[in-house]
């Protein structure tokens, strides 16, 4: 298993946090604790919500600390950081009553007449590992008062679990605009995953409807995509098709029919997004016409596609290139930001709910370069959508786009 060690850009959060004038963060939602971490806590998921916690500082030189139970510690073969690494581990048990200290651990003995199973020591002796250096607490909340004990009052959480862990004792901000702004710029460890997610993604789409034909079912595209996602390791979680009416009226693919896809799933957390055209048979002259202005577009802006650019101008440049085309068309040529999210990125003046910004583009961001057009034919509808890595200088494609559209 890859070793356990945060995800997260920590340059970044260490600027983002000390421009808020917050020490740390204090966090206890799932996707946030995997990003501090690299470490998925199950049994959050599974509703023993505050069951896991991560304390992120300021400071990067400072270890993100984890904090779950001893037993879970060890069931999951956790394996025991290293001393002086980017992560350190807190671990609790259950006082034996109401009140009181920690437990003794708790570990999984052989039956009588069995033998002990050697797996089962490493799992054991990494968390023996994590116990000889600092003794379990009674519970979460003990762990963490003594983890954030060194970083001042001066926190954000992202859930009320966090605060209430926390006896709400210092001042509190909410962490989950500084973690949109963190998010958004990837780690090396973030970037890879994104390769990987956008890759799958797109590969998946494709597979899928190249299995279709004139009579398949939409509902049919959308189990093959769940089931291509799969086959590669991913996490399907929709594939839009169509217009809505197609799909209601019988929901068969036709022939001479052009459709929209947009396919997003997610590998290990990180979020893949692709957009493509489908022709059924022999394009049609007007469909391929609102192609080809998709393609215009997103050509331009893969030309022009670096840091310093704001989402604005992103727009600016793709509506530019199919004016001077002489495309009569409306291209929507929009940008996202894509990570642990489809949509990952910081709303407009730091709100909590969703109010598109106009980003600066910064190297090591992923972002979606959108561009449906906003037309539907009698005969189809179309989408044209890839994921960049910003670079120092440019861009580079995450997926395959050296097919714009597909055929049937």
């Amino acid at each position: 298993m890859p070793a356990l060690a945060p995800l997260m850009n920590r340059a970044v959060a260490e600027r983002v946090l000390t421009e808020s004038g917050v020490s740390a963060l204090v966090l206890s939602d799932p996707t946030n604790i995997y990003h501090a971490t690299g470490f998925w806590p199950q049994m959050v998921l599974m509703g023993q919500s505050g069951a896991v916690l991560a304390v992120v500082p300021a400071a990067a030189d400072q270890p993100v600390i984890l904090i779950t139970s001893q037993f879970i510690h060890y069931l999951h073969d956790v394996e025991d950081p290293a001393e002086d690494g980017p992560l350190d581990i807190f671990l609790y048990t259950a006082p034996e009553g109401l009140e009181g200290d920690a437990a003794a651990p708790i570990f999984l003995d052989e039956p009588p007449g069995g033998r002990a199973d050697p797996l089962d020591m490493i799992s054991r002796t990494a968390t023996l590992g994590v116990l000889s250096r600092r003794p379990a607490y009674p519970d979460a909340a003990s762990a963490l008062r003594a983890a954030v004990a060194a970083y001042g009052t001066s926190f954000a959480v992202d859930t009320l679990n966090a605060a209430a862990a926390l006896g709400l004792s210092g001042k509190c901000f909410p962490a989950e605009p500084l973690l949109r702004s963190i998010r958004m710029i990837k780690s090396p460890v973030e970037i890879a995953l994104m390769r990987h997610a956008a890759a799958n993604n797109a590969e998946a789409a494709r597979a899928a409807i190249l299995s279709m034909r004139a009579g398949s079912t939409y509902e049919e595209l959308r189990l093959a995509f769940f089931a291509e996602t799969g086959r590669r390791g991913g996490i399907p979680l929709f594939v839009s098709t169509d217009s809505m009416a197609m799909r209601r009226r019988d929901g068969v693919i036709r022939d001479g029919r052009s459709f929209q896809i947009d396919a997003v799933s997610h590998y290990a957390g990180y979020h893949g997004d692709f957009g493509r055209t489908v022709f059924v048979g022999t394009p049609d002259p007007i469909v391929m016409r609102m192609v080809e202005a998709a393609v215009c577009a997103n050509d331009a802006i893969a030309r022009e596609l670096r840091p310093g650019l704001h989402y604005s101008d992103i727009r600016r440049i793709g509506h530019d290139a199919v004016a001077r085309g002489g495309y009569d068309v409306a291209v929507s040529c929009a940008t996202h930001s894509v990570g642990l999210f489809h949509t990952d990125e910081a709303f407009k003046g730091g709100a909590l709910n969703f109010e598109k910004g106009d980003h600066r583009v910064e190297a090591n961001m992923v972002v979606s370069v959108d561009c449906p057009v906003l037309h539907l034919d009698a005969t189809g509808n179309v989408h044209l959508e890839d994921l960049w890595l910003i670079t120092e200088d440019g861009c580079e494609p995450l997926n395959d786009r050296s097919e714009p559209f597909l055929m049937i």
